[in-house]
């Protein structure tokens, strides 16, 4: 791959529409890094890489909020991801500062991959909300994920992986998914379903009776913000980072 140091980081934010409506109720804001020929790199690599060094990371983390939510639109929702691993108790301030800047963002936490990270997701979400910010529970369902009851009770809003329109053929797993957005309801959280591409798939959302979907079937409702962030400059704001992972 290439060096960290030479990719640009930008900003790519995708439709949340009312499955019921069309209509647009907001957008979730993704990092995206291109090389300097402008060749995309997929997310996933990088911030893989990132995790073995936390405290870049935090500041990747950091300035990819930052650049999300100044070029967002301040009249509908924004939802941002936030690793649970690139904060603390001592770094959380920082990006609490940001989130508030905001009138209606919803913070959505990665499902867990181990009981270690949902207690730690729990504790992050509890200090979201103690500073009023809406909290979302994403990627429920994906096959890497485990399912926090803990957690799921504590988020406002559900957000269900695409994997789950592949196994709608099972009527077992078509009760567990419908059970779980008639819990949302109940319990007055925002239920999405992600992954939506084709007429026939929104047709099934409705009929689960999720409140929003998101998928490539409305790409042309994709934004793209123009203004990228230069990784050397972060990694350059850490001392010998930049030896470190080149």
């Amino acid at each position: 791959m290439t060096d960290l140091a030479m990719l640009t980081m930008g900003c790519e934010y995708q439709p949340l529409v009312n499955a019921q409506t069309g209509t647009i109720y907001g957008y979730e804001a993704l990092a995206r890094f291109v090389t300097p020929n402008n060749n995309p790199i997929a997310p996933n690599q990088v911030f893989d890489r990132l995790h073995h060094h936390p405290a870049l990371l935090t500041q990747v983390e950091l300035a990819a909020k930052q650049l999300q939510i100044a070029h967002s639109n301040p009249n509908l929702a924004l939802f941002v991801n936030l690793d649970p691993h690139a904060v603390d108790l001592e770094n959380l301030p920082l990006f609490i500062r940001e989130f508030v800047t905001h009138r209606h963002l919803t913070v959505e936490i990665i499902e867990n991959t181990c009981v270690n990270d949902a207690q730690k997701s729990e504790k992050l979400v509890t200090q979201l909300h103690l500073s009023q910010i809406n909290t979302a529970l994403d990627d429920i369902g994906a096959p890497h994920a485990m399912l926090s009851l803990a957690l799921m009770s504590q988020v406002s809003c559900l957000k269900f992986d695409m994997s789950w329109l592949n196994q709608l053929a099972c009527s077992q797993q078509r009760y567990l998914i419908q059970s779980l957005v008639q819990y949302g309801k109940f319990a007055g959280k925002l239920t999405i379903l992600e992954g939506i591409e084709t007429a026939k798939q929104l047709d099934t959302a409705q009929e689960l009776g999720v409140d929003l979907v998101q998928g490539f079937l409305f790409k042309t409702d994709f934004v793209t913000a123009k203004p990228r962030i230069a990784l050397k400059q972060l990694i350059k704001a850490h001392d010998n980072t930049e030896t470190i992972i080149g």
